[in-house]
């Protein structure tokens, strides 16, 4: 496994532990739909929630938010319909969310940034 892919198993738990705590409830991670993987999927009351989420080490640059291309995010949207399509579930109360985390090494922490609806 990469460097790369360890870093963003690592972001995708505490954002799975993030939403879990506020109050979420969980679906599914790591969905595969196509050639696009849906990070974790959650419902937060009557709303099914599919969260992206965005991993990368601290420093200047990194906390530009600059996370997600108009490509990523139309992609991200024909598979969170296709997700509901092959499931039989309805778009009406569907939204995606941005988490973005950023890793500071020295500290050994992270920081977390929630974006709700982004579509």
């Amino acid at each position: 496994m990469t460097d790369n892919k360890n870093l963003g198993n690592w972001g995708e738990k505490i954002a799975k532990s993030y939403l879990i705590n506020s109050g979420y409830s969980f679906i599914s991670e790591n969905y595969q739909v196509g050639r696009q993987e849906i990070d974790l999927i959650f419902y937060q009351k009557k709303t099914l929630v599919f969260i992206e989420v965005k991993t990368r080490i601290e420093n200047k640059d990194s906390l530009l938010e600059n996370s997600l291309s108009a490509k990523q995010t139309k992609s991200l949207e024909k598979a969170i319909i296709e997700y509901c399509l092959a499931k039989h579930l309805s778009l009406d109360k569907v939204r995606l969310d941005l988490i973005n985390i950023f890793i500071n090494r020295e500290k050994r922490c992270a920081q977390l940034r929630h974006y709700k609806n982004i579509l």
